[in-house]
C-alpha cells in the first residue's frame, strides 16, 4: 500500500512530466505556425505565378487568333505554290493542327537539326 508521501511524490512526478509534455507541445505548435506562415507566403507566390501564366496564355491566344484572322483576310494565300521541300513540313503542320499529329517514331534526328 502506498503512503500519502508516496502518492504526493508520484503526483509531483506526473505534474513534472505533464509540464514537460505541455512545453514540447507548445514548441511544436510554434513550429507548425511558422511552417504555415512560410507555406502561406509560398502559396501566394504560386497564386501570382498562376494568375500571370493564365493572363499570359490569354494574351498569347488572342495574338494567335488575331494573326489567324489577318492571314484569313489575305485572299489567295492558300492557292500559292510552296517549294517542294516545304510542302512536307506544311503537311505535317496541317496534320498537327488537324489533331492527327505525328508519332515519336516519325521524328528523326535529321529533322530536328535542320
Amino acid at each position: 500500500m502506498m503512503t500519502t508521501l508516496d502518492k504526493v511524490q508520484l503526483l509531483e512526478q506526473r505534474i513534472v512530466k505533464a509540464t514537460v509534455l505541455i512545453r514540447n507541445l507548445e514548441k511544436k505548435i510554434e513550429e507548425l505556425n511558422d511552417e504555415v506562415e512560410v507555406l502561406s507566403v509560398h502559396n501566394e507566390e504560386l497564386q501570382k505565378y498562376a494568375d500571370n501564366f493564365s493572363s499570359d496564355s490569354k494574351l498569347i491566344e488572342e495574338s494567335i487568333n488575331n494573326a489567324l484572322v489577318h492571314l484569313d483576310s489575305i485572299q489567295g494565300l492558300d492557292d500559292i505554290e510552296v517549294i517542294d521541300s516545304l510542302s512536307g513540313d506544311l503537311e505535317t503542320a496541317d496534320r498537327f493542327t488537324g489533331g492527327m499529329g505525328i508519332s515519336i517514331d516519325e521524328v528523326s534526328l535529321d529533322d530536328l537539326v535542320r
